[in-house]
C-alpha cells in the first residue's frame, strides 16, 4: 500500500472534516467546526513556512494520504509549546498525609490540584486513523511520524513532549468524571463544554473551576474509578507511546480524566535510533521496511518503504522517492 504522510493543505478541508466527524466528541484538538478546522490548516501551513503568527507557537497538521486511491485516511499533529498565549491546564493527582497524634489515626489522601505545569511542553495531538486502515502496522506509522520530525527538527520544540489519551465516556459521549466533578460548575454538558475549549480555548476553566484541591474519595466512585483511564477506544494508541517510552506522572485531563504521559525528546526510541545520510542511487531494493522521510521542513513528508545502506549513504527505492520528492544528494532520515 502506498502512503505519505504531508502538511495538511487547504484543500484537505472537506476530507479532513469527514474525519473529524468519524472521530467525535472528547477529541478536542480535531475539533467538528469548520471555522476552526481553516483556522488550524492557516495556522499550520504558516508553521510549515516559518512563519508562525507568535514566535515558538508552531502548530503542524499532518495527513495521512492513501496515494494509491488518492484519499486521506487519518491525521495527526504537533503542537511546539503549549500553554504560551492559552493557558493549559491539568490536574495532578498527589497524595498527601494527615495524622492526629491524639487519637492515634493516620490517613493517606489522593488530591487534584490544577495545575499549568505543561506550560511550554510539545504536544503530540489529533492522531486519528481511518477505521478501515486500523491494520498492517498504518496506526504506529502515523503515530511514529511525529517522532521523525521531532529528530529532525528538534530546535523547534521542547525537550519536554506529552501526549493526552482521551478519557472514558459512554456512547452518547457523557464523561462520569466529568459529570460528577465540573459539570456542577460550568453548568453545560460534556459535548458542549469540550466543543467550547476546542474552538475557543480555555479561559472559562480559569473563570469558573475551582482553585482548591479536589479530594479524590470526596467523588462519588464512578468518577474515582476512572481517573487515569484511556478510553478503550485510546488504549491502543496510549500502547503505541508507551512502546516509545512515555510514562504516565499523575497527571489528568480537567473533563474526562484521560491520562497525560510524557517523555523527554532525545528519550523517544525512534527520535534516539533514526538516522540521516545522503541518497547515492535509486532503485529497487531488498530490505525491511523502514519509516523515511525528507529533511526540508516546508514539505516535510514521510513514508514507509526498503532502504539499504552503501559506502556510508543509503539507495533507496522509486516509488519511496516519488513520494517524498527527492533526488540523489538528498538526505533522508530513517529508522526501522
Amino acid at each position: 500500500m502506498n502512503l505519505r504522510i504531508r502538511p495538511a493543505r487547504k484543500e484537505d478541508h472537506t476530507e479532513i472534516m469527514a474525519l473529524a466527524d468519524i472521530a467525535g466528541i472528547g477529541m478536542s484538538s480535531l475539533p467538528q467546526d469548520n471555522e476552526v478546522l481553516c483556522e488550524k490548516i492557516n495556522n499550520s501551513l504558516r508553521s510549515f513556512a516559518s512563519a508562525p503568527i507568535r514566535p515558538q507557537e508552531e502548530s503542524f497538521l499532518f495527513v495521512l494520504e492513501d496515494m494509491e486511491h488518492n484519499r486521506l485516511v487519518g491525521t495527526t499533529a504537533i503542537i511546539a509549546h503549549v500553554g504560551l498565549s492559552r493557558p493549559f491546564y491539568s490536574y495532578k493527582l498527589s497524595t498527601i498525609s494527615q495524622a492526629s497524634s491524639a487519637i492515634g489515626i493516620y490517613s493517606l489522601q489522593q488530591v487534584l490540584h490544577m495545575v499549568n505545569d505543561y506550560t511550554g511542553a510539545t504536544e503530540i495531538a489529533s492522531l486519528f486513523l481511518h477505521p478501515d486502515y486500523r491494520r498492517d502496522g498504518i496506526g504506529r506509522f502515523l503515530s511514529r511520524c511525529r517522532y521523525m520530525m521531532l529528530a529532525e527538527f528538534d530546535h523547534l520544540f521542547s525537550d519536554v513532549v506529552i501526549a493526552e489519551i482521551r478519557g472514558v465516556q459512554d456512547k452518547e459521549g457523557n464523561s462520569p468524571f466529568y459529570d460528577n466533578l465540573a459539570r456542577h460548575f460550568f453548568k453545560m454538558g460534556f459535548k458542549e463544554a469540550d466543543y467550547i475549549y476546542a474552538t475557543q480555548g480555555g479561559q472559562f476553566i480559569a473563570d469558573l473551576m475551582p482553585k482548591y484541591p479536589i479530594y479524590v474519595n470526596l467523588l462519588p466512585p464512578e468518577a474515582q474509578a476512572v481517573i487515569g483511564v484511556p478510553l478503550d477506544a485510546s488504549k491502543p494508541a496510549l500502547n503505541l507511546v508507551k512502546a516509545e517510552g512515555f510514562n504516565y506522572e499523575g497527571y489528568v485531563d480537567l473533563f474526562d480524566a484521560g491520562p497525560t504521559v510524557q517523555a523527554k525528546l532525545h528519550s523517544i526510541k525512534t527520535v534516539r535510533k533514526s538516522e540521516k545520510d545522503a541518497i547515492v542511487a535509486i532503485r529497487a531494493v531488498h530490505s525491511e521496511p523502514h519509516i523515511i522521510c525528507n529533511t526540508r521542513l516546508a514539505d516535510f513528508m514521510i513514508t514507509r518503504g526498503g532502504i539499504e545502506k552503501e559506502n556510508g549513504n543509503v539507495v533507496i527505492p522509486p516509488e519511496v522517492a516519488e513520494a517524498l520528492q527527492v533526488k540523489i544528494g538528498d538526505k533522508v532520515r530513517y529508522v526501522v
